[in-house]
Formats: structure tokens, sequence, C-alpha cells
């Protein structure tokens, strides 16, 4: 197993779009942390009340983690949309299926390799985001928030990831990265619906609908509920996403949705695993 996470490293370094994305987080870490800086001070001049000044990082922190849970997305995105009919197109999977293992490990061994880096790529931002509010605009957070926030936060491209390696295995490498890119998204775009909601208030249909894209692809919903879990849960979350717009939380998803996402991506392994032992290489 430690030969496919090495490997799947290597494989990761020599694609150019893997410095394009270190390039553009580190810009983003960057520009994130200098506005949270600009901000901090620009409401220590102004003599902000500290409730007034802990809802403003509240804020901050909000978007920061929009935007690190949009990057951890891409680079699963880029990482695993060939990760099997690419190789098959190239003639490497061809090579490595030949040793004497069951398909289903070598899918499995595939779909763990690059789960291993793309925890590492997310830890790293949500710490990042974390770190920056908290040592620059005081935001107080506590060790067991975090830890709740941080695991929803790896789980949700850790989903994608296993959604992108089923569609590998029927599409071509392109036409892969474009559905899950879309379907992703969608997702996305479907929470910000549900913030609005917030303001103009609900419809059944809509309700319906926003319910069925969550189903579909459930990583909005799971983001919403690390970013809940990382503002206090129902102490304090309410007050940050309560007035913010399309990033406004109408809802948290409950244990019981959150275990729905676990035989989600169960079920889309088991089925990537059957597929790719009857595709024909």
């Amino acid at each position: 197993m430690t030969m496919y996470i090495s490997a799947t490293f290597k494989e990761l370094t020599r694609k150019r779009v893997f410095l394009v994305t270190i390039i553009l987080t580190f810009v983003f870490l960057l520009l994130f942390a200098f506005g949270v800086r600009e901000l901090a001070g620009t409401f220590a001049q102004n003599r902000v009340s500290p409730a007034e000044t802990m809802l403003n990082s509240m804020v901050m922190m909000v978007l920061g983690l929009f935007f690190a849970q949009f990057l951890a997305a891409f680079f699963v995105l880029f990482s695993a949309m060939g990760i099997v009919t690419g190789e098959q197109e190239n003639g490497l999977l061809l090579a490595v299926a030949a040793r004497p293992i069951p398909r289903w490990k070598l899918y499995l061994a595939k779909w763990l390799g690059h789960a291993v880096w793309i925890t590492v790529y997310s830890a790293v931002l949500f710490v990042s985001v974390v770190w920056t509010v908290h040592s620059l605009a005081g935001l107080p957070v506590f060790a067991e928030d975090l830890l709740r926030g941080f695991v929803f936060f790896i789980w949700m491209p850790l989903l994608l990831l296993a959604l992108t390696m089923l569609g590998s295995v029927y599409l071509p490498m392109l036409g892969n990265g474009i559905c899950a890119a879309l379907l992703y998204g969608f997702a996305l775009f479907s929470g910000l619906v549900e913030g609005i909601t917030v303001y103009e208030g609900s419809h059944p249909a809509l309700d319906k609908f926003l319910l069925l894209t969550g189903l579909l692809l459930p990583t909005d919903s799971v983001y919403r509920r690390s970013l809940y879990e990382v503002m206090g849960g129902a102490d304090w979350a309410g007050l940050a996403t309560a007035d913010m717009g399309p990033f406004s939380m109408a809802s948290v998803p409950s244990n019981a949705f959150l275990l729905y996402t676990v035989g989600y991506a169960a079920v889309l392994l088991l089925l990537g695993c059957r597929a790719f032992s009857r595709k024909d290489l």
C-alpha cells in the first residue's frame, strides 16, 4: 500500500496542473492573510465593540473556508479525473493490472493513494485558514469544535474523489472532469440558493429540489456541517451565518444525513470496484 501512495505522489508531481494548484493555493492563503490583517486593523482603529469584532471575524472564517473547500475540490478533480481511463489510454494501467492481484484491490489502492494526498492538502488549507483568522482576527476556537469541523472538511473532498473515480471507469478523462465539475458546481449552487431562502422564504417544490440535489452529491451539505462545527455549533454558528446572503446557513445536515454520506461513499466504491473488475483493458 505504501508503494501506491508513493507512486500517486510521483504521478501528481509530474503534472503541470499540480504546480499551478500549489501556486494558486499559496497566493490564496497569502491574500487571505493580508485581507484578514487589514480588516482586523481597520476594526481596531474604528474601535469596534468586542461583540461586533467577533462577528466580523466569524464572517472571515466562513468566507475563508468556503474558498478553501473550493480549492480542495479542484485538487480532487485534476488529480482523479483520469485515474482509470487516462492510464488506460497511455498503456500504464495495463502494465499495473497485469500483476497477480485482484482488480478491486487495485482500485481501492488507487483510491487510498489519492485520498492520502488529498487529505494532506485539505488539512493544510483548513489549518491555514483557521490559524489565520484565529491569530490575526482574534476569533476564539475550541479544540473539540475544530476537530469535528476538520473531520467533516476532509470528508467532503473524499466523497468527491469516490464519485470522480467511478466516473473515470466509464468516461474519458476530459468528459469525466467536466461531468464531475458540473455536479460539484451544481451542488455548490444549490447550497447558495438554499442560503437565499433565509430571506425569501422556502417553497415546497424548491425544498424537494434541494433535498434531491443533496442526495445526489452531498459535498455541500458536508461542508456546511463542517462550517457549523468550526463556528461553535448551535451556540455561535447562527450568529455568523444568519445574515450573509447566499452564504447563509438555512439548515444544518443531521447526523443521520452524515451516516447516509458514509453509505453513499461505500456504494460508489463498490460500484467502482465492480465496474473496474469487468472493464476491458
